[in-house]
């Protein structure tokens, strides 16, 4: 599920740097039909600030890694003038857990004031601790990881003992603040058969209580870096799944019924057109660079060249073919932001107009 409201993400859908950013992100999405050079940056950038984490998620292994030698704020400030000029629009920060940087809010600081919209992704722990700070940095977005509508479930999942009343205490003070000075909260469920019969009431509890719920269907990508979940414990019951969607919004969104439907007739998610490496990007805490938010494989590290040069190399542009060759996918991540449903838009109106004009000849 990708939003319930499009007048609540009014703030960011009719910005003037959103329909810039679409603007360029259909050069790309032709570019790359044509097999050439995108002729802008990606439209969102997955930054990994760090990997440590006071979570020990079932379905993720990150924090198992969490070295030191992360990204400085320096060099995230450089990121920043280089993606404005490359007309980034979207940067989601996550991890691991972005509030265990001490300078995490600098480092936001730096991307909103070069023009970006910023999602933050945390899984609420330290929310009321830093509620004021969150407050302060501005017309942000905050995704909220909860993986239940119950504490036991949650805690259960998430590997983190009593946390769960304090995310609660830490998403009501956020919302607390009046509407035009707070940011722009969501809950977010990563659905697995764990705690598929808690999706519905997570659903009701939380909806008239943040500005919208999201759903994120859990799954593992054995050639991706990071994996989650055993098979055995990743399949998703599509006739469960159905009968907790039925009479939410989630019921009738285009994805979920795609994913139900492919999970009855061939037992996996559905298979998408990729935009990995078009329109997105992701960039691990030490800097490494992906085209792909699985991972799949790093094409440089803006450590050692300015991000605008590896975008734009010959290694990323290999990898970006082969993705656009491979032609479909069956990942989440490219359904997230809307990428997938934007790229086949923009996609469909150069299609369209190349049509427009063969018939005007003919």
């Amino acid at each position: 599920m990708r939003f319930n409201s499009f007048w609540r993400y009014r703030r960011f859908i009719l910005s003037k740097g959103f329909i810039s950013a679409m603007w360029q992100s259909r050069k790309n999405v032709i570019a790359a039909s044509l097999g050439c050079l995108p002729a802008a940056g990606p439209f969102m950038a997955e930054l990994d600030v760090t990997y440590r984490c006071n979570c020990r998620c079932r379905m993720c292994q990150r924090w198992r890694n969490s070295r030191d030698g992360e990204l400085t704020l320096t060099e995230y400030q450089d990121l920043a003038i280089t993606f404005r000029g490359l007309g980034v629009h979207q940067v989601s920060i996550a991890g691991g857990e972005p509030l265990l940087r001490e300078d995490i809010f600098a480092i936001i600081d730096c991307f909103v004031k070069c023009g970006m919209s910023v999602n933050l992704c945390t899984n609420g722990i330290l929310l009321e601790k830093y509620a004021g700070r969150i407050r302060e940095a501005g017309k942000i977005c905050v995704t909220v990881s909860l993986d239940g509508a119950t504490a036991p479930c949650h805690e259960n999942i998430r590997g983190a003992p009593n946390t769960y009343s304090l995310i609660e205490k830490g998403i009501g003070t956020l919302m607390a603040y009046p509407a035009p000075y707070r940011p722009f909260v969501r809950v977010r469920m990563t659905v697995s058969n764990f705690n598929m019969a808690e999706l519905r009431p997570f659903y009701l509890k939380w909806r008239d209580l943040v500005d919208d719920v999201l759903l994120q269907p859990v799954h593992r990508c054995d050639t991706s870096y990071y994996s989650g979940f055993e098979k055995t414990e990743l399949h998703i019951d599509p006739d469960a799944l159905a009968e907790q969607l039925a009479g939410t919004p989630f019921a009738t969104d285009g994805y979920m019924v795609r994913l139900i439907k492919s999970l009855r007739t061939d037992g996996g998610f559905p298979r998408h057109r990729c935009y990995a490496g078009v329109l997105m990007v992701r960039i691990d805490p030490w800097g490494n660079v992906f085209p792909c938010l699985e991972q799949h494989a790093r094409v440089g590290s803006v450590r050692e060249d300015d991000f605008r040069v590896i975008w734009n190399s010959e290694r990323f542009d290999r990898e970006r073919k082969r993705i656009v060759d491979e032609g479909r996918c069956s990942c989440w991540y490219n359904n997230t932001a809307l990428i997938s449903h934007y790229g086949n838009l923009l996609r469909m109106t150069h299609v369209g107009a190349i049509r427009e004009k063969d018939n005007s000849k003919a």
